[in-house]
């Protein structure tokens, strides 16, 4: 690969702090892009707007989703404006290239009395349920990313307060709010995992205290939650697919759907564009609208009321 190419995946997760998988995929984007312009016999930073926009076709023709091409797109994006601005590239050419269009799919997320129902099935006295409604109260209290969750170590939360400190993209800091279920769970749950984590010092890890906890007293990891949530819903029989980020969906549905304002979602979710919240704001009017076609007599639900007023 492109020494230009590797030094801009390095600044991207050495200074940037994007995650691994992020600079996997940007990786491949940029070989791809790589192989492309090698066919053509261009260097990559003497390429034009013309080659992304033949890449882009290229791409498309492939039968590659709408969604895979933009991702290539916004990778050469970010390496051209690495260029302009670290490399002496006197013009970006991508800065005029524009994207696939594409509808956004609205967020899976559970009602309140869904959620409610799913925190009551980790149910118990021992450690693993402990544990897990310790964790299902706190995904849905403080609407954060799993990365979060697993990379929260005991130092960074204050149940005095009612807070813990999390770590989001971009290796940036926030500050989110524990509700009171939240906190007694979590209260009831701190004793069991320090007795764990005593019987199983000699397997932990030395530098890392983390808050959730495998049986071995180690963290658990993204996929062990994804892992949980999974089966907890398997075993209940629920129909939707769940994973941990249905826990994020539905904490700032529900904030929307009682008033707060998109602006406060955004910080409390760690959204750096407000574009990315407003997803929320469309996922109530989705609501409203059912609410709306249902009850209206001219709407299209098939109440009586609705009937009625056809006639």
């Amino acid at each position: 690969m492109d020494s230009r190419i590797e030094a801009y995946l390095a600044y991207i997760h050495s200074v940037r702090g994007l995650s691994d998988r992020t600079v996997r995929s940007y990786r491949e984007d940029l070989t791809l892009y790589e192989a492309f312009l090698s066919g053509e016999d261009i260097d990559i930073d003497r390429s034009q707007a013309r080659d992304i926009r033949a890449f882009e076709a290229a791409l498309v023709s492939e039968g590659r989703a709408g969604s895979s091409v933009n991702r290539c797109l916004s990778a050469l994006r970010g390496y051209y404006r690495f260029r302009a601005k670290y490399g002496g590239l006197a013009v970006d050419p991508s800065k005029d290239v524009e994207g696939l269009p594409g509808s956004r799919k609205l967020p899976r997320f559970l009602f309140e009395k869904e959620m409610a129902d799913f925190i009551e099935l980790a149910d118990g006295d021992g450690f693993a349920a402990l544990r897990d409604r310790a964790m299902f109260e706190f995904l849905y209290s403080t609407g954060c990313r799993v990365a979060e969750l697993t990379g929260l170590d005991l130092s960074g939360l204050d149940l005095e307060k009612g807070t813990a400190k999390v770590l989001g993209k971009g290796r940036k800091e926030r500050i989110v709010f524990l509700a009171e279920p939240a906190r007694k769970a979590l209260e009831a749950y701190l004793p069991v995992r320090a007795a764990l984590r005593e019987r199983r010092g000699a397997g932990v890890k030395p530098g890392r205290d983390p808050l959730f906890v495998n049986t071995r007293g180690e963290a658990l990891s993204p996929r062990g939650v994804e892992w949980l949530i999974d089966s907890y819903a398997t075993k209940a029989g629920i129909n939707k697919r769940l994973s941990p980020h249905a826990f994020r969906h539905s904490f700032a549905t529900h904030l929307v759907q009682r008033g707060a304002d998109i602006r406060a979602v955004q910080e409390l979710l760690g959204h750096a564009n407000i574009r990315t919240t407003q997803i929320y704001a469309h996922v109530d009017m989705e609501r409203l609208r059912k609410v709306y076609d249902t009850a209206h007599p001219h709407g299209s639900g098939e109440s009586g009321g609705a009937k009625e007023g056809r006639k």
